[in-house]
């Protein structure tokens, strides 16, 4: 278990002797108490300022006295079906408990503590002409309403009731049911509601509940909008994605008609950790993270939001649902309760305190001229930071003392200075950046062996600072114009003919690359040579991508020995959920342009892909379909049927097409994956590294070589036959890091070279003054 601790402030120009501190008083075991997990957790204080923590659990309700932080109670326990959603909320001293189990609204009259825990419950289940039995979350409101979100009754919107007049008994006044809705918050006759599914926020006026009106919606950055709260004065919505990655958001709604992103923020930058719940607390953002536990952020500028602390409730580290789900930060006393799904309740005292922010404008030291999209990092804050459109960035750090800050854009020198924060203090600091001098470089493509040059050859130029990707002209040129003299990544390709990838070093003086591409098929989806996409599933459908993770199903790296890192995967959301995303109810087919086999006496069709079925009770009915056509007749391949649950993972694939159906010049590859409606399954495939060769590119143990091509097979593995040579040459393998693996002195008219010891990937062949790209596969 991991404790943070940041420390004093000084408030901006207000003296404050608290420091910044999130302290552990005890922890509530509730697997050992009721083995249960828990889900979400609310607080309560009574008329003696007696402290409570409403605790939802997989298998009931919990109520727990929190008053002495160090010694908590639990004062009452209601079993209830078995869900791992149930969710509380409090108003007056009543508190309403909702579940995705069927056992409908609970109500608890907390009237009697703390004299008596012998606490009155009910259950309600809507109108009797339209009644709900589950729900997802709810809100309860001062004002006296309460908002269940995501009832398994229409579209699970929201349902409004009135609690003013019983409590015990609410009555259903209104709905808004546009949407589903997974949570949200009301102050004021404002409703803010998260639309999970959808990926936005809605606005909506409930000043008259039966009428609710829609005053304004907007997406979130990864668009699976879970929570919404707003700052206290309701010039801000705060914002988290229930997704792997994801961030807090803050945007200013004082504009409805056009709402603006102010900030957004992750615990750590560039981790899979999920937010859960954000709640804000004055000035503060106080946020549920799954395997991150409970993060603190400054948000008094909520264009800057700052990471102050956490305290971590999860031993270990993933991407997935594991964790803290829920944090109530709302007593007076500052105390605040966390919800760990596994490891139980614990009972936190947090001093707050605001952070030492950071703040300036860049410019081009020769123009004058204001840069946006400038990275401005300062060393220790959770957060890199960009300019904006006038040149401005924003950072912190939580404690006051002397940071170093790199300021980095592409095509101007870094510039790296110290600063000196103080706690509760704005300092700024303004940075000029010098440009650095250009210089041209022409990329030149031509067909290997004829020297006729390519037009609308696909070329990614890759430094760390800058991309650059663009295609040839009518003549198969294309110029670039550079700034770093370095090693560059370089990929060339065009539908046809064989993509290249190399890594050459380039400086001023190199002024002209010309790249040769042999003629032939291949696709590692580095670029996007026209695969169409045909189909009627609901979701998943194919698409170039590097594959995301999700739990037990999908990897995260695409077939490998190959350029770049795409492949084609099917439904490629950023959730670790496997049944979000992925191939529901229809097909999907991967569709290849159209390739010409006339003429050729063995061609091989050859790939890598991978194919995940997860399904229920009934038939399997789901596989994997790879077919040709010739654009009369088509013949499939193969139909992979995946065993159930087995985690995905690349096979390569080679075969024979003699004898299977006339070769023209309109072949196209077909390839299909289903979920159909009668029997629902977690359903992914991947495909990638496809090509076409005039013999196997696996297994292969005896080949005559072809006086075409310099190296047969390609991709290949334990050999490597070679045209052949009437004199003595050395061939040497160079790795695409520069590294020599593997060199050989050939006899005149050897043409075989054992490559069983060449570990797997691509390398640059080497034969006398020729280079030819060459990739090893596994068995």
């Amino acid at each position: 278990m991991k404790l943070v601790l940041f420390i004093s402030f000084i408030f901006f120009g207000f003296a404050a002797s608290a420091q910044f501190s999130i302290d552990s008083l005890s922890h509530i075991d509730y697997q050992a108490l009721h083995g249960a997990n828990l889900n979400d957790v609310w607080g309560y204080t009574d008329e003696l300022g007696n402290e409570y923590a409403i605790v939802g659990t997989s298998k009931g309700t919990s109520i727990v006295d929190i008053t002495n932080g160090a010694q908590p109670q639990e004062v009452f326990w209601l079993p209830g079906s078995e869900s791992i959603w149930r969710d509380p909320c409090v108003y007056g001293d009543y508190a309403y408990v909702t579940t995705e189990a069927e056992d409908g609204l609970l109500i608890i009259d907390l009237t009697p503590l703390p004299q008596s825990v012998n606490l009155t419950t009910a259950l309600y289940t809507g109108p009797t002409s339209n009644p709900w039995q589950s729900a997802h979350t709810c809100y309860t409101s001062p004002s006296g309403y309460a908002y269940i979100f995501g009832a398994n009754r229409g579209n699970g919107g929201v349902i409004i009731l009135d609690l003013n007049s019983n409590p015990m008994q609410p009555t259903e006044i209104g709905i808004f049911d546009m949407a589903y809705v997974h949570d949200g918050f009301e102050r004021n006759d404002t409703l803010y509601i998260g639309h999970i599914y959808d990926g936005y926020f809605s606005i909506v006026d409930v000043s008259d509940h039966a009428n609710p009106v829609l005053l304004a919606t907007h997406p979130t950055p990864n668009t699976f909008t879970h929570n919404i709260w707003p700052s206290e004065d309701g010039s801000v919505v705060y914002t988290t994605d229930e997704i792997s990655g994801a961030f807090i958001a803050a945007y200013d709604i004082t504009n409805l008609q056009q709402i603006q992103e102010l900030d957004r923020v992750q615990n750590a930058q560039g981790t899979s950790v999920i937010p859960h719940n954000v709640h804000v607390k004055g000035a503060y953002l106080v946020t549920s993270y799954y395997s991150d536990g409970i993060v603190v952020h400054d948000a008094h500028d909520p264009s800057n939001l700052i990471k102050l602390g956490s305290f971590d409730t999860y031993p270990g580290q993933t991407p997935g649902f594991d964790g803290c789900w829920g944090v109530y930060p709302f007593y007076s006393s500052n105390k605040a309760v966390a919800a760990d799904i596994t490891e139980g309740l614990f009972v936190l005292q947090i001093n707050y305190a605001p952070a030492a922010s950071l703040v300036g404008e860049v410019k081009d030291l020769i123009s004058g001229q204001l840069l946006e999209q400038v990275n401005v990092e300062l060393i220790g804050a959770a957060m890199t930071e960009k300019t904006n459109a006038q040149g401005v960035y924003k950072t912190g750090m939580a404690t006051t003392g002397t940071y170093v800050v790199n300021v980095n854009k592409p095509g101007y020198y870094p510039q790296t200075v110290q600063v000196s924060l103080v706690e509760g203090q704005l300092t700024t600091q303004n940075f000029n950046l010098l440009p650095i001098p250009p210089f041209a470089l022409q990329v030149k493509v031509l067909e290997q062996g004829t020297q006729i040059p390519l037009s609308n050859a696909q070329i990614s130029l890759r430094h760390p600072q800058i991309n650059h990707n663009s295609q040839t002209n009518g003549l198969g040129e294309e110029d670039f114009t550079l700034f770093y003299q370095d090693s560059y990544e370089l990929v060339v390709g065009k539908w046809g003919y064989q993509t290249i990838c190399s890594t050459p070093i380039i400086n001023a003086g190199t002024q002209t690359l010309i790249i040769e591409l042999p003629k032939g098929y291949y696709d590692d989806f580095t670029f996007d040579f026209g695969w169409s996409v045909a189909g009627d599933a609901a979701t998943g459908f194919w698409e170039r991508a590097k594959p995301s993770p999700t739990t037990n199903t999908m990897f995260d790296f695409d077939a490998n020995s190959d350029c770049g890192d795409l492949a084609m995967v099917t439904g490629n959301a950023t959730t670790p959920n496997p049944d979000q995303n992925d191939v529901d109810d229809g097909y999907t087919t991967l569709i290849s342009p159209l390739f010409n086999l006339e003429g050729l006496n063995n061609p091989h069709l050859n790939y890598a892909r991978s194919f995940y079925c997860f399904h229920g009770p009934g038939d399997f009915d789901d596989t994997l379909t790879v077919m040709l056509s010739n654009g009369l007749d088509q013949v499939i391949i193969e139909e992979i049927i995946a065993p159930q649950g087995n985690p995905m993972e690349w096979e390569y694939k080679s075969f024979a097409l003699n004898g299977l159906l006339p070769f023209t010049n309109t072949m196209q590859l077909f390839v299909r994956t289903a979920d159909y409606p009668a029997n629902p399954n977690i359903t992914e495939a991947a495909f990638d590294h496809w090509s076409i060769t005039n013999e196997s590119t696996i297994g292969t143990t005896s080949l005559s070589v072809s006086q075409n091509d310099p190296l047969y097979p390609n991709p290949g593995h334990d050999v490597l036959f070679i045209s052949p040579s009437k004199t003595e040459q050395v061939v040497r393998f160079v790795q695409l890091d520069g590294k020599i693996a593997h060199a050989t002195m050939l006899a005149p008219q050897q043409t075989v070279i054992d490559t069983q010891l060449l570990p797997e990937g691509m390398y640059i062949v080497e034969i006398a003054a020729q280079r030819f790209s060459w990739v090893k596969i596994g068995q």
